[in-house]
C-alpha cells in the first residue's frame, strides 16, 4: 500500500478541519438550539460526556485550576467545562431564532439592572455563558458596547468554516441588542467619550494585569491578586454609574441565572474593585469550570501564592 504523499495530505487535512468545524461549529449547536430546550440542552450533556470537542481546552484549563482546587474531582469538572463551551455555541444560534419573552421564561434574575439614565459601565467576567445577555440590557433600555480584544486567525480555529462562524458571531452582535465592540488598545479615549455621550459599556477586569492598566491588590477566592483598575479610574473621572453583573447557569436544567450589583456611587477604585472581586469570588466558589481564564489564574493570583498552591 502505498503512503499518502504530503502534497495529498494537506488538502485532505484541510477537508478534515473544514468538515470537523462544520459539525461542531454549526450542524450539532444549530440542531441544539432547533430543539426544545430540555431536548437540547440533553443533547448538549450527551456530547460533552462523549465527544473530542473540547477535550484539549478542558485538559489544559485543568492542568491548571487543580492547583487552586484540591477538593474538584478531575472527570466531573472537565464535563461540565465541556458542557459550558457547547452551552455556547448553541446559544449563538438560540440568541437569533428565539425571542426576548422565550429568554425571559428561562433566567432566574437576581438583582435589577439599573435605570436607564445617564452612562453605565456594566463589569462581568470571563465567566459562564452570557451571549444571551445582550437581549436582556436591550430588554431593559441600556444597549452597550463592548470592550474586547481585537480578533486574531486561530481564536476559533483556522478552517474556512471556523472564519464563517467567527463572521457570523460578529455580525449577530447587532442583531442581539449589542451596539458593538470597543477594541482594546488605546480604546481609553472611546471609553470615555462613549460614557461621556451618556451610552453604557460593558466590559471585564478578571486579566492579567499590565502597569499601563494601574493594577490594584484585591482579595480574590480566598488569595492575593491583582486585577487592572483602569476601567474604574475612567468610571468615576466620567462619573457614570457602575454596575456588575454575572451569567450563569444551572448544570442540572440548563436554565440561565443572571446576578446584578449596582454599586454605590461612593465608591472609590480600590473599594469598587475589590466588589468586582467579592462578586467573581462567588461565581467560583458555585463553578469554578465555569471561568475561561484559568490559563491566565498565575498572573493574576500574586506570585507567591501561586507558588503556595503548587506546593
Amino acid at each position: 500500500m502505498s503512503a499518502v504523499s504530503p502534497a495529498t495530505s494537506r488538502p485532505l487535512d484541510r477537508l478534515r478541519r473544514n468538515a470537523s468545524d462544520l459539525v461542531g461549529l454549526f450542524v450539532l449547536p444549530m440542531v441544539a438550539a432547533a430543539l426544545p430546550w430540555s431536548l437540547g440542552y440533553r443533547l448538549l450533556g450527551r456530547l460533552a460526556r462523549r465527544s473530542a470537542v473540547f477535550r484539549p481546552e478542558a485538559d489544559a484549563a485543568w492542568l491548571v485550576a487543580r492547583r487552586y482546587l484540591p477538593a474538584a474531582e478531575e472527570h466531573a469538572w472537565k464535563r461540565r467545562y465541556r458542557l459550558l463551551r457547547w452551552v455556547e455555541r448553541a446559544d449563538t444560534y438560540l440568541t437569533l431564532s428565539r425571542s426576548a419573552r422565550w429568554w425571559q421564561r428561562r433566567i432566574d434574575v437576581e438583582g435589577q439592572w439599573p435605570a436607564p439614565d445617564g452612562a453605565i459601565l456594566f463589569l462581568t467576567f470571563h465567566w459562564g455563558a452570557g451571549h444571551w445577555v445582550w437581549k436582556s440590557l436591550r430588554a431593559h433600555g441600556v444597549p452597550a458596547y463592548f470592550l474586547a480584544r481585537r480578533p486574531v486567525v486561530g481564536d476559533l480555529g483556522v478552517s474556512r468554516v471556523a472564519l464563517w462562524y467567527g463572521s457570523l458571531r460578529a455580525w449577530a452582535f447587532s442583531r442581539i441588542g449589542s451596539l458593538g465592540p470597543l477594541y482594546t488598545g488605546g480604546s481609553s479615549a472611546r471609553i470615555r467619550a462613549a460614557l461621556g455621550a451618556g451610552e453604557n459599556v460593558v466590559g471585564m477586569l478578571d486579566l492579567p494585569a499590565g502597569s499601563a492598566q494601574r493594577p490594584l491588590d484585591v482579595e480574590l477566592f480566598g488569595r492575593p491578586a491583582r486585577l487592572p483598575s483602569r476601567l474604574a479610574q475612567i468610571a468615576r473621572s466620567e462619573a457614570a454609574r457602575v454596575a456588575v453583573f454575572s451569567c450563569g447557569f444551572d448544570f442540572a436544567t440548563g436554565r440561565r441565572r443572571l446576578r446584578i450589583e449596582a454599586l454605590p456611587a461612593q465608591l472609590d477604585e480600590a473599594s469598587l474593585l475589590q466588589r468586582y472581586a467579592d462578586h467573581l469570588s462567588a461565581c467560583l466558589l458555585s463553578a469554578p469550570e465555569c471561568w475561561m481564564m484559568w490559563h491566565e489564574a498565575p498572573a493574576i493570583f500574586r506570585a507567591e501564592d501561586a507558588d503556595a498552591a503548587d506546593a
